[in-house]
């Protein structure tokens, strides 16, 4: 890969992942380095996407490879333009943070921080924020059924806490979301393997809480730059969150939430279309986990909410 040149002199950089992985945490995290300034979601993809799409239609047309390469640079600089006027003048390593696989590449030869998180957690976080933000998405169009329980959310944000085993209800979102999360990390590998020289560091959500401080450094020092600069985290960003807010964006923030929701059927669902990445990311040995999971308890999460 042959990189633009850069606009600015400045360092740029990608943060991706699946969404409700925990990319806007990291972001949040890296900009609290004094060089470092990170936003998003710009989704800069469907651009090259769009583009990749025509040339699939229009392959035949002469001197293609030679437009490719025209185009694929002004896009690049488009976005590096952008990221640079929208970050202040004294930041030296700018990114670009959006929820999406490595590919297509936006920025050449950047560095790119990849965020892995457990599918069960991923499904419970994003239903939620289906609940809490209805109009991201048609959801609630296509199943009006739905729609008729978060009218019983709205009035009461602590309804699944009451009802657990209706927050997972709908099999298709289930299975919709934990086939596309393992596609998107077989993507990755893919795009790696494709682009062994692409500097990509793989981070796992459940090892950020397990030692913020430490992995945030080593997240700046991929960067490039200097983690001695990386002040103590705060209390707002520290892993989990004071005390869970249903209807918040930043809702809980916690590791295994998804015991509170999954019951045995639930989990077959995710089985089926995710254990043998689940298997393969280490979130679990075997089938077995299945066999462990029981029935949602409203007691149970009534606890671990006083907990």
């Amino acid at each position: 890969m042959v990189g633009v040149p850069l606009v600015s002199g400045r360092t740029y950089f990608c943060i991706r992942g699946y969404m409700k992985s925990g990319t806007n945490w990291v972001c949040r995290l890296l900009n609290l380095h004094p060089d470092i300034h990170s936003s998003g979601e710009f989704h800069w993809w469907k651009y090259f996407e769009t583009y990749n799409e025509n040339n699939r239609v229009f392959q035949n047309l002469a001197n293609q490879e030679k437009e490719d390469a025209i185009v694929r640079r002004g896009l690049e600089k488009m976005t590096l333009e952008t990221l640079d006027y929208l970050a202040p003048a004294h930041a030296k390593f700018v990114g670009d943070r959006t929820p999406h696989t490595l590919h297509p590449i936006v920025i050449r030869n950047a560095p790119h921080i990849s965020i892995v998180r457990d599918c069960r957690d991923i499904i419970v976080s994003r239903m939620f924020h289906y609940f809490n933000f209805p109009n991201i998405s048609n959801y609630f169009r296509r199943y009006p059924a739905r729609e008729n329980i978060r009218k019983q959310f709205v009035k009461d944000p602590w309804f699944f806490h009451q009802s657990p085993d209706l927050l997972l209800a709908d099999e298709s979102f289930v299975r919709q979301t934990a086939r596309q999360w393992k596609q998107y990390l077989v993507a990755d590998r893919n795009t790696m393997k494709c682009h062994p020289k692409l500097p990509v560091k793989l981070v796992k959500y459940e090892n950020l809480h397990e030692d913020l401080q430490g992995k945030a450094e080593a997240l700046v020092s991929f960067l490039g730059a200097d983690p001695s600069k990386l002040p103590q985290i705060p209390s707002h960003l520290m892993p989990g969150h004071r005390e869970e807010k249903p209807n918040s964006f930043n809702r809980k923030g916690v590791v295994g939430d998804w015991m509170n929701y999954i019951n045995p059927e639930v989990a077959g669902w995710i089985h089926d279309e995710a254990g043998d990445e689940l298997i393969h990311q280490g979130y679990v040995e075997s089938k077995a986990w299945i066999t462990r999971v029981t029935p949602a308890q409203p007691e149970q999460v009534r606890a671990n909410r006083a907990a």
